[in-house]
């Protein structure tokens, strides 16, 4: 097990350092460079070897040279420090999968739903919701009546209800991938 004392001091120095950087900005540098630590640590020890966590923190560079490079580039554009990229990398391609999952999700689940209306009224004995087992469970079918003994719950009821929750689907869907698509310029 590693000790964690000279980590949290090589931190705390950090910290001290990053204060001319808003709250927010100066405690997203120390979550990269505390993760990236124990990241490294976790794979050392992983494979049966001792960390040796000075010169891991060697490697960072003093603590108020990291904290000038991350200033500098936060405030003025400057280059970012060599493990900033590599998170900010990571950050548009979970964003731009984000982005695009949560599109064809949240379209597709509107488009099913507006066909579930335009097909119960092209064939409405096929087409319901159905309560079933007593009112336990309820389906909602394409092909009739699951069971002889299930009774339809919204006949044409189902029609607007399909059409509400398909149009409130695909509204949230844009507003969501509008503020993703946001978020994603921002990170470019």
């Amino acid at each position: 097990m590693t000790s964690h004392h000279p980590i949290r001091r090589y931190v705390d120095a950090l910290a001290l350092h990053l204060r001319k950087l808003d709250k927010a900005d100066a405690a997203e540098v120390i979550r990269e460079i505390e993760s990236h630590i124990h990241e490294v640590i976790e794979q050392t020890e992983a494979r049966g070897e001792v960390p040796d966590v000075d010169a891991l923190l060697q490697g960072f560079g003093l603590p108020e040279m990291l904290a000038a490079q991350y200033v500098a580039h936060i405030r003025t554009g400057a280059p970012p420090p060599a493990g900033f990229r590599v998170v900010q990398r990571v950050t548009q391609t979970v964003t731009r999968g984000l982005y695009y999952s949560m599109g064809a999700f949240g379209y597709s689940v509107a488009i099913a739903l507006l066909l579930l209306a335009v097909a119960k009224l092209w064939q409405p004995s096929l087409v319901g919701a159905w309560s079933i087992n007593g009112g336990h469970s309820v389906a909602i079918t394409w092909s009739g009546s699951p069971y002889q003994d299930a009774k339809e719950i919204l006949g044409y009821w189902l029609v607007p209800i399909a059409l509400l929750v398909s149009t409130w689907c695909a509204v949230l869907t844009h507003r969501v991938m509008r503020i993703l698509q946001v978020l994603r310029r921002g990170l470019t």
